[in-house]
C-alpha cells in the first residue's frame, strides 16, 4: 500500500526531470563562471550574479509574502547564513579560475556528506555507525581527488573544499530555521547579504567588463535563479530521498562541458574519487530516508 503522502508516479517523474534539468543548467552556469574568471576578478563575477539573482528573487518573494518576506525573527542567524552562502560561492568561483571544471565540481560535492557532520554538532541529530562509516568513505574519496602529499596536490583544491564546508554549514542553518522562517525570507536575506557584501568590496576589484562578460554574467544569474526554482518545484513534487541522488548527474555534465568547452578530461584519480563520493552520498541519503521512515 502506498502511503498517503507519497506523490503519484507521474509527479515523481516530473520532479526527477526537473532535478536533471537543473543540474545541467548549474553545470552550464559554472562553465560560464569559469569563462568569466579568465578576464574578470572572481568577486566581480559574483557581484554580477548577485545583482541578477536579487532582481529575480526579491520580487518573487515579495509577490508571494508581501512585506513579511523581509521580516525575520532571527536577523543574526540570517546574516550568518547569508555570509556563509556568499563566501561559499566566492570560494567556488575562485576555485574555477585555478582548477578544471570537473575537478572543482567533484571536490565540492563533498557538501552532502558534510551536512551529516554539521547536523550532529548543530542540530543534535544522531548518526548511526553505518552513516558515520559512509561519511568517512566520502572523505576518502575527496582525498583521492586532491592527493595531499603527492606532486599532484594543488593548494587551490582547498577553495572548493572551503566552499563545500560553508555551503553545508549554511544548509544546516536553513534546516534549523525551517520551523520559524519561511523560505521566501531566507531567500531574500541570502540574496541581499550577497549583493550588499559584493557591492561594498567591488570598488577594490572592479574591471570594466566587455559585452561578452556582461552576456555571460546575465546567463550566470539567470541559471542560478532558474535552476534553484526548478529544484524548489521538484522537491514539491517528490520526496528528497527520491530526488537527491539525481543531483549527482551534475558531475557528468561538468565533465562533458569541461571537455567540450575547455578541452579538459578528468584523470583516473578524479573519476575514482568522484565515484566514491557519489556512492557515499547515495548511501547517506538512503540511511537518512530510512531514519525518517521514508523508505
Amino acid at each position: 500500500m502506498i502511503p498517503p503522502h507519497t506523490p503519484p508516479a507521474e509527479s515523481r517523474g516530473l520532479g526527477i526531470a526537473l532535478v536533471l534539468g537543473s543540474s545541467f543548467i548549474f553545470a552550464l552556469g559554472d562553465a560560464a563562471s569559469k569563462m568569466m574568471v579568465a578576464t574578470l576578478p572572481p568577486l566581480e563575477v559574483q557581484w554580477i550574479r548577485a545583482v541578477i539573482v536579487a532582481l529575480i528573487a526579491v520580487p518573487i518573494a515579495y509577490w508571494r509574502k508581501g512585506k513579511a518576506a523581509f521580516v525575520t525573527t532571527h536577523p543574526g542567524t540570517q546574516l550568518v547564513r547569508g555570509a556563509a552562502v556568499w563566501i561559499s560561492s566566492l570560494l567556488y568561483i575562485t576555485g574555477l579560475s585555478y582548477l578544471p571544471l570537473a575537478d572543482t565540481t567533484a571536490i565540492n560535492f563533498i557538501w552532502p556528506i558534510l551536512i551529516t557532520v554539521f547536523s550532529v554538532f548543530m542540530l543534535g541529530e544522531k548518526v548511526g555507525i553505518r552513516r558515520a562509516i559512509a561519511t568517512l568513505v566520502g572523505f576518502v574519496g575527496m582525498l583521492i581527488i586532491i592527493r595531499p602529499g603527492s606532486s599532484a596536490f594543488q593548494i587551490t583544491a582547498l577553495l572548493p573544499i572551503g566552499a563545500a564546508i560553508l555551503w553545508a554549514f549554511g544548509s544546516v542553518m536553513t534546516r534549523g530555521m525551517m520551523t520559524t522562517e519561511p523560505p521566501e525570507t531566507t531567500m531574500v536575506w541570502s540574496s541581499l547579504v550577497m549583493l550588499v557584501g559584493t557591492t561594498l568590496l567591488l570598488p577594490f576589484y572592479f574591471v570594466m567588463p566587455g559585452w561578452r562578460e556582461i552576456g555571460l554574467g546575465l546567463w550566470i544569474g539567470l541559471s542560478a535563479a532558474v535552476g534553484h526554482t526548478m529544484v524548489i518545484v521538484a522537491f514539491g513534487r517528490a520526496r528528497a530521498s527520491v530526488l537527491a541522488p539525481f543531483a549527482y548527474v551534475q558531475l557528468v555534465w561538468a565533465a562533458a562541458t569541461g571537455y567540450l568547452l575547455f578541452g579538459t578530461v578528468p584523470d583516473r584519480w578524479i573519476v575514482a574519487g568522484a565515484a566514491i563520493i557519489v556512492a557515499s552520498g547515495l548511501y547517506t541519503l538512503h540511511r537518512e530516508g530510512v531514519r525518517r521512515g521514508e523508505d
